[in-house]
C-alpha cells in the first residue's frame, strides 16, 4: 500500500523532478563555460579561482595579512602545488606574498584589489546568468538558486570555511563532504 502511494507520487513529480534536473545541469554547465572563459581572460585556471574564493572567505577572519597555512586544508593539493598556485596569482597581481618576519617558513598572502575586481566581476556574471534562465524569479527566489548552486560551482567547498567569518572545528572539517 505505501509502495502504491510511493509509486504514484514518483509518476506525477518525475517530469516535474526531471525538468528540474536538467535545468540545473544546463545552468550548471552555462556557469562553468563562463567561470573558465573569465579565468582564461585572466590566465587563470579553475582550481586557482578556487584559491581566491577561498583567500577571499578567510579575508574575513585575517583582514589584512592571511597565513598560507590556512588554505592547506581546503585542498587536495600538497603544500608545494598552492604555494605555486599562490606564486602564479602572485606573478600576475592577484595577491601579494611575503614571508613572516618571525619565522621565515611562513608565508602571508594579502588579497589585492585586482582579486577583488576578479570576484566580482565573477559574481556578477553568476547572477547575469541566473537572471538569464530564471528571469520570472523575484530577488528572494534568485538568492536561493544562488545558495542552491553554490556547491556546484568554483565555491562548492567554502562551507567549510565558516560562514560569516567564523571558523570550524577540526572535527567538521574532517567531515565535510567534497560533492
Amino acid at each position: 500500500m505505501i509502495f502504491a502511494t510511493v509509486l504514484r507520487m514518483q509518476r506525477s513529480q518525475s517530469q516535474l523532478w526531471s525538468d528540474l534536473g536538467f535545468s540545473l545541469l544546463w545552468v550548471y554547465g552555462h556557469l562553468q563555460r563562463k567561470e573558465k572563459e573569465v579565468a582564461a581572460r585572466h590566465q587563470l585556471g579553475p582550481t586557482h579561482l578556487e584559491v581566491l574564493f577561498v583567500l577571499a572567505r578567510l579575508h574575513s577572519l585575517h583582514p589584512v595579512w592571511i597565513p598560507a597555512r590556512l588554505l592547506y586544508p581546503y585542498f587536495s593539493l600538497t603544500q608545494p602545488a598552492i604555494g605555486r598556485i599562490l606564486r602564479h596569482l602572485a606573478y600576475w597581481r592577484f595577491v601579494e606574498l611575503v614571508r613572516d618576519k618571525r619565522d621565515r617558513r611562513r608565508l602571508l598572502v594579502r588579497l589585492l584589489p585586482k582579486a577583488h575586481q576578479l570576484l566580482d566581476e565573477i559574481s556578477a556574471l553568476r547572477t547575469a546568468v541566473l537572471q538569464d534562465f530564471f528571469s520570472v524569479l523575484s530577488p528572494r527566489q534568485l538568492r536561493r538558486w544562488i545558495q542552491a548552486l553554490q556547491h556546484r560551482t568554483f565555491e562548492r567547498f567554502l562551507p567549510a570555511c565558516g560562514e560569516n567569518g567564523e571558523t570550524t572545528s577540526l572535527k567538521e572539517k574532517e567531515n565535510f563532504s567534497w560533492s
